[in-house]
């Protein structure tokens, strides 16, 4: 089976409606984490892989215990700081929420990324090393290294701006960035608020995220969020067209590009 098949398949099993009831609206840890409380190395090492795992992928519940249980010296000194008084389950409680919500965010990210390794030609490269310094993926051209920022957009507009990476150092490095957009919303929702705007720049934009959530995306029967293959073959047939002075290429010209060969 294909990685990116076997992963989707894993997807699927994630008990999204569960979760969200019960720790989406638990927000009691929101300190910057340092860098031993990371959660991101972990998440790389068990759901970013060359080859099917033996074991197969972690449910979060697994996941969590485990990086719950080698991380207690640096949650002891967190505590001490932030949480003093606080009684663990209730710290452990903040954890496992503010765990999730950036592990459902890289494993819908990790789905693009297998994805492009199936269906694309060139090489593209992710690790949390680049990760934690906000980098999603690098993909390798010919004449240099283009950044990848996949990132989750509404109508108040979510995804990285270009102030990210814009004037600083470490675009020096890179050819390019580009954004890459996805949506949590369904089609018929994006359908209904384009159907009930009242400005016409407003329309527009709510089309437009319908034509992402109807065109370049499915849900899973979980309500997991997932690519359609043209979507990464869009994007690498997007980034063989870019002009070398055009620094950073906006989520809304990536969709526009891809959409214009549906």
């Amino acid at each position: 089976m294909v990685l990116a098949n076997y992963y989707e398949e894993f997807l699927a099993t994630v008990p999204l409606g569960e979760y969200r009831q019960t720790l989406m609206p638990i927000k009691t840890v929101e300190q910057d984490l340092p860098k031993d409380l990371n959660p991101l190395p972990d998440i790389y090492a068990h759901y970013w892989v060359e080859d099917i795992p033996a074991k197969g992928f972690p449910s979060y519940e697994v996941f969590f215990d485990k990086w719950w249980c080698e991380h207690l010296q640096a949650l002891d000194r967190f505590v001490a700081q932030y949480f003093w008084g606080c009684s663990r389950d209730f710290v452990r409680t903040g954890f496992k929420a503010r765990l999730y919500r950036t592990l459902i965010s890289v494993l819908t990210q990790f789905h693009f990324a297998y994805l492009w390794r199936e269906v694309c030609t060139l090489p593209l490269t992710a690790s949390a090393e680049l990760d934690m310094a906000g980098i999603d993926a690098i993909v390798a051209m010919p004449d240099g290294k283009i950044v990848l920022s996949v990132k989750k957009v509404t109508y108040r507009r979510e995804a990285a701006g270009e102030g990210r990476f814009s004037g600083s150092k470490q675009m020096e490095q890179w050819k390019q960035v580009v954004e890459v957009a996805y949506t949590a919303d369904s089609p018929e929702n994006w359908a209904d608020k384009e159907r009930r705007a009242r400005q016409t720049h407003t329309r527009e934009r709510f089309h437009l995220y319908y034509k992402l959530a109807a065109q370049l995306q499915r849900q899973l029967p979980n309500g997991f969020v997932v690519f359609r293959p043209e979507y990464p073959l869009g994007v690498e047939r997007l980034l063989a067209t870019l002009p070398s002075e055009e620094k950073y290429i906006s989520w809304e010209r990536t969709l526009y590009s891809c959409l214009e060969h549906k």
